[in-house]
Formats: C-alpha cells, structure tokens, sequence
C-alpha cells in the first residue's frame, strides 16, 4: 500500500514539474509558407530567388531567426545529396520582426558557384524558422529546400572561340580559293 503511495505521488510530482514544458511545445503561434521549394535546372554561377512568408499568429510581436540545417541522411529524399555548402544560400533578413497577428516575406537567394563540377546534381537542405524566445523549449519550423543544377553548362568563351574560328577560316578559305581561280 505504501508503494503504491509513493508510486502515485511521484506520478503526480512528475506531472506538476514537467506539465508546463508540455504545454510550451505544444504552443505553436505560427507558420511558414512554402514548406517546401523546388529550385530546378539552376545553372552553375546562376542565382535563384524565392520568397518565405512568415506568420506572426500571435497578438504580440515576435522576433524569427532564419537558418540553414542539413537534414539527416535518413530525412532526405531518395537520391538527393546533403548541400554542399550554407555559405550558397543568403535571407535578406536573417532575423526579422514581425508585429502581433500579422505577417512578414524574406528573400532567400541560392547560388550555385560557376564550376563544372556542380552541374547535374540533386540536393537537399533545410531552412529552419524559429521565434527568439527565454522558453526552455522552443519550436522551429523546417522549409525543405530541394536544388538540383543543370546537367550541362554553357560556356559562352568556348562558343564565341568556335564561331571566331569558324569565321576566320571561311574568310581565309575564300580568299585561298579566290586567288587560285584568277587568271595570272
């Protein structure tokens, strides 16, 4: 009988210390639209562009911090790679505020360095939304960001190189066949 005291109330302590904690995680007071953003056929040394929007449900105004996170292996989608690096995306606004029951966009720019070797690949990372806040525990919301690059890079000096020679021989070309024709 007294276990089963002891048992009870320490069933009740545990519920009494971690009951707020509870209730703090559940309080989600906001939102992230797109959830998910496909980005495809960027060229390497090309940008692209897209906009968060942020939803402040709460009545007062919150501060939201942007960030990058790669997700685990085993979170990403099939045949996709971890990004290769978080220096590639940049926010407008990596900390932005946003006034009670209202919303706010930040700019997110991806870009993909002009080297070959970044061409025809598929990649995952997340971006993170989380409120500042002194909670113990405090929700962050993920975007997944999908990229995938070209599988084929135009290289404009290797056209311009090949449309001169083209050119310069045919002239060259012309003249050779043209004097070779004319009577002496």
């Amino acid at each position: 009988m007294v276990a089963r005291i002891r048992s009870a109330g320490a069933i009740a302590a545990f519920l009494v210390m971690f009951f707020p904690f509870l209730t703090l995680a559940e309080d989600v007071n906001f939102s992230v639209i797109p959830a998910e953003v496909h980005i495809d056929n960027l060229l390497p040394g090309e940008s692209a562009e897209f906009e968060l929007t942020i939803h402040n449900k709460d009545e007062i105004a919150h501060n939201f911090t942007i960030t990058t996170f790669p997700p685990p292996e085993e979170e990403r989608r099939e045949g996709r790679a971890q990004f290769p690096s978080d220096s590639w995306i940049s926010f407008s606004c990596p900390r932005i505020e946003i006034a009670g029951t209202s919303q706010a966009n930040a700019t997110v720019t991806v870009t993909i360095p002009q080297e070959q070797k970044w061409a025809g690949r598929d990649w995952e990372i997340w971006l993170g939304v989380t409120p500042e806040s002194t909670d113990l525990l405090a929700v962050k919301l993920y975007v997944r960001l999908l990229v995938s690059t070209s599988g084929t890079m135009f290289n404009a000096g290797l056209v311009t190189g090949i449309a001169v020679a083209i050119v310069l021989l045919g002239y060259g070309s012309y003249h050779y066949f043209r004097r070779k024709t004319k009577p002496e």
